[in-house]
């Protein structure tokens, strides 16, 4: 079975590096644990993208948007063909409706 492509849209680059910017702020062991943590989850929508549920929000859900726990965060995500992109990922106490309008 081939696997995915993932494409990092600009938002979601920006919200990767401002959590790394946060982890870089701990203490190294914690640092590397939360970095590798991070890099583990995302790179699960390589193979199974689809075992993540769509999202809870209505009108998220109604434009394909999935979701993945990483960490104190929420992955969001489109499935599109053989092509994942990653669209946001958030602090999951975060209110995310506005955040996410089409373009």
């Amino acid at each position: 079975m081939d696997g995915y492509n993932i494409k990092i849209l600009p938002s979601a680059q920006i919200d990767i590096a401002d959590i790394v910017k946060h982890i870089n702020s701990m203490p190294p062991e914690a640092a590397v644990q939360q970095y590798d943590r991070l890099v583990e989850k995302l790179g699960t929508l390589v193979k199974t993208p689809e075992q993540y549920p769509s999202a809870k929000d209505t009108q998220l859900r109604l434009r394909g948007y999935r979701t993945l726990p990483v960490n104190d965060h929420v992955a969001f995500f489109v499935i599109k063909g053989k092509t994942v992109e990653l669209r946001r990922v958030l602090y999951s106490i975060r209110q995310y409706d506005r955040l996410f309008q089409e373009r």
